[in-house]
């Protein structure tokens, strides 16, 4: 008996689409697109300090980084809540964001 090598191929072909796993949707976005982010304000590190702890903190920064800044008082440092002051200042929706990667870059962001 010979074998017809399109009639194989066409089963094969066949059987596959029949046992091929579905291919899944991808996962609706969570977070807001960057184009419909909403820019609030900048963020007053010196404020933040003063409004989590007490008036007598400073702001200082050690480094460059956007994880640079501490709230010192008598050489305790403590860490500073960016999103705290975000919230405080803009509601419930409003989140901290270091966007370009230095201390400098702190905002305030809608997540509306």
């Amino acid at each position: 008996m010979m074998f017809n090598p399109t009639t194989i191929f066409t089963a094969i072909l066949g059987a596959t689409f029949l046992v091929a796993p579905a291919i899944a949707a991808p996962a609706e976005e969570v977070a807001a697109p960057l184009a419909k982010r909403v820019w609030l304000s900048n963020i007053d590190v010196q404020a933040a300090c003063k409004e989590q702890y007490t008036n007598q903190y400073v702001a200082i920064d050690n480094g460059n980084g956007c994880g640079a800044w501490q709230c010192v008082i008598n050489n305790n440092r403590y860490s500073v809540n960016m999103d705290s002051y975000c919230v405080r200042h803009h509601g419930g929706e409003a989140y901290a964001s270091c966007g370009g990667g230095t201390k400098w870059d702190w905002q305030c962001h809608d997540r509306s």
